[in-house]
């Protein structure tokens, strides 16, 4: 009669692979536990660049307005703005932006870069972003309390 001693090869294999889906499990829990805002905030900036790289390589007026309910990309045609679709995903309520409503983009992208320096602060009822960006094209992204 042989005496078994240790564990087989599937019995290994078998506790690899519990232990590998484990793993992939905490890691999109722990990922999921960011902020919407902070997601859409991330997922906006990033579009934002990318729109003013179009502007710049593509030769087209772009800009980005606020809607009232959430900001959109537009790119000038002819003589008024036509709506650019971008996925921004869903926008998180109460998540605003310090100016107002407009038919005209608050931020301006040229093929020379953006129109002009400025600031925009974004704010929601846990806290604030801001963001600072340069003629050159330069973003930064501060959080605010």
């Amino acid at each position: 009669m042989c005496l078994q001693r240790g564990f087989s090869l599937l019995e290994l294999l078998v506790v690899l692979a519990i232990a590998a889906l484990m793993t992939s499990l905490a890691v999109a829990w722990l990922d999921s536990g960011r902020s919407s805002v902070d997601q859409a905030l991330d997922r906006l900036a990033a579009s934002t660049l990318a729109q003013a790289d179009l502007a710049r390589h593509a030769g087209h007026l772009r800009g980005l307005r606020w809607n009232g309910q959430r900001p959109e990309f537009v790119r000038r045609q002819g003589d008024r703005w036509q709506v650019e679709a971008v996925a921004l995903g869903d926008w998180p309520k109460g998540l605003r932006p310090d100016w107002p409503a407009s038919q005209t983009p608050a931020l301006l992208f040229t093929p020379d870069g953006w129109a002009r320096p400025g600031t925009v602060r974004w704010r929601w009822a846990e806290g604030g972003r801001r963001w600072d960006w340069e003629r050159s094209g330069q973003l930064r992204v501060s959080v605010m309390p």
